[in-house]
């Protein structure tokens, strides 16, 4: 039996905690599908239908808030003399005219380079601003614990968005992975990587970017690297589960295309939003996004939230 849901009109004022869902459709091809009308989506809360808001990329009134956390250790140094020179265009290209970016950095320790600001200079500034303070060490998921606590700060009617630049796997970090990864599901963050190999980013490099190994690179480090690649893969594990993608690059090319995909998938964007009903269920709820009208339609929209508002230990 077929189901029917009803796509309420273009904007909900209510005081009470909305759920947002972010979804990106596409074809076959990997391109985006515009204009898909709000009454052919469905939207299912542990398979249950729901009434809810579906906002197209012409009619969405939430602006973007994005976090840019960069790792910036000193055996990224290679990457990052090509990362430093695409800070300029966050503001225009990615969180729009009515968005807000800030900048994190992060290899021993994570520090705010920038706040939230509207200012496309600062932010582009903020880039070159991300020194190394360690060699190998690159606390990506104690970054991205940050980042979601600085976008927390922004109004729930917000895109939250948080973008990782740097490696797929972790160095160090304090916090463990899977309740980052809640709280970033809890506060409506969706998270974006762009991810590199170091060695592969290295050997496209010009010379006087890539820092000597220091001490040289003996058997013991070798092996430790390549214990490294047996762990999770934590770049995957956040953009999967927050409604985001992966991406990665090794030439300057390959990144300037990476953020031309991450501002196209941004800007046309679905919003769907829903204040959920009281149920049994205090855990993790699924969510499902479907487009019955277009069977062939790839979706991808975040796998679920949490109907409780609160935090996880780490």
């Amino acid at each position: 039996m077929p189901l029917t849901l009803v796509a309420q009109a273009p904007t909900i004022k209510t005081s009470v905690h909305l759920v947002q869902i972010p979804a990106i459709v596409k074809d076959a091809k990997g391109k985006p599908i515009d204009g898909i009308k709000p009454e052919e989506f469905q939207l299912l809360d542990d398979a249950i239908p729901q009434t809810f808001q579906a906002d197209t990329a012409d009619t969405v009134q939430a602006p973007v808030a994005i976090v840019v956390a960069i790792q910036s250790s000193g055996i990224a140094l290679p990457a990052l003399a090509k990362i430093q020179d695409q800070g300029g265009i966050i503001q225009p290209l990615i969180a729009g005219d009515r968005g807000q970016g800030a900048v994190l950095a992060y290899d021993s320790e994570v520090r705010t380079i920038q706040d939230f600001t509207t200012d496309g200079a600062k932010i582009r500034r903020a880039f070159f601003d991300t020194g190394s303070r360690s060699i190998k060490t690159a606390r990506m998921v104690d970054a991205v614990k940050e980042g979601v606590r600085m976008l927390e700060t922004r109004p729930e009617a917000y895109r939250r968005v948080l973008l990782i630049i740097g490696e797929a796997r972790d160095r160090g970090s304090k916090s463990k992975l899977d309740p980052v990864i809640e709280l970033a599901q809890r506060a409506n963050v969706s998270i974006y990587t762009i991810t590199y190999s170091v060695q592969a980013v290295a050997f496209t490099s010009r010379p006087e970017d890539v820092p000597p190994s220091p001490g040289g690179m003996d058997l013991i480090a070798a092996m430790q690297e390549a214990g490294r690649f047996q762990m999770r893969n934590a770049a995957d594990a956040l953009s999967g589960s927050t409604g985001g993608s992966h991406q990665s690059f090794t030439t300057v090319s390959a990144l300037e295309k990476a953020f031309t995909v991450l501002s196209s998938e941004i800007h046309s964007q679905y919003l769907l939003s829903f204040a959920p009903v009281a149920t049994k269920n205090t855990g993790f709820h699924r969510i499902q996004v479907l487009v019955p009208s277009r069977p062939n339609a790839i979706i991808r929209a975040r796998p679920g939230y949490w109907p409780e508002s609160g935090t996880t230990s780490n």
